[in-house]
């Protein structure tokens, strides 16, 4: 199950007003964006909700001043796709730019049932995100998985919603002047989704 749609342009001018371009929004450099590899690309990130602790079934706590609104905004989205929101496993905003590799790393990001939401912030040429056919089930990270079945092109404002168990990875910009950022969200679900959504009024 894989869906797409877009957010509104109400909530879209806030993103850009209050993070895009915002030369205040506070980014924290990650040296190494996917562990367990001896090469990795640098990135900057921001933590808008801590992990999920399942040892300790303990949810993460909201990390930012931009939080309630992406918690909002992932809300709508699971609405407006009939989505029954159980929890949020974690939630930031992801900034990367070029790199050579037509790809990160693969990964997944929780070994239990999930979902993944990413909502593309800015314009970039390129930057898609790629679902592969190999699921945690098949292969534990690290791995690099080889069968992409999606390719989830970018487009600002757009959202996607994907299965967490897949491996995907993040597509570089194309050009070593641009810089992709994206909001990822991971949640559970009540059920199953119901019905395919629409896009955003």
């Amino acid at each position: 199950m894989i869906k797409e749609g877009y957010i509104s342009q109400e909530r879209l001018e806030w993103i850009n007003n209050n993070v895009t371009r915002n030369q205040n929004f506070p980014w924290y450099h990650y040296p190494i964006s996917v562990i367990g590899y001896s090469k990795n690309w640098p990135s900057f990130a921001h933590t808008l909700i801590g992990r999920y602790d399942y040892d300790n079934l303990s949810e993460g706590e909201s990390n930012s001043e931009y939080e309630p609104f992406f918690t909002d905004l992932i809300k709508e989205i699971c609405v407006e796709n009939n989505i029954r929101l159980k929890r949020i496993l974690r939630g930031g905003v992801n900034y990367t730019s070029y790199f050579k590799a037509k790809h990160s790393h693969t990964h997944y990001d929780h070994n239990w049932e999930h979902y993944n939401i990413i909502i593309y912030l800015n314009n970039f040429s390129k930057g898609s995100t790629y679902l592969f056919k190999e699921t945690y089930e098949d292969k534990v990270n690290p791995y690099e998985a080889k069968k992409i079945i999606k390719e989830l092109k970018a487009d600002v404002g757009k959202y996607v919603i994907f299965p967490g168990k897949n491996y995907h990875a993040a597509g570089s910009v194309g050009d070593d002047g641009e810089y992709r950022m994206i909001c990822i969200y991971t949640i559970e679900i009540h059920d199953k989704i119901i019905k395919v959504g629409k896009k955003a009024k």
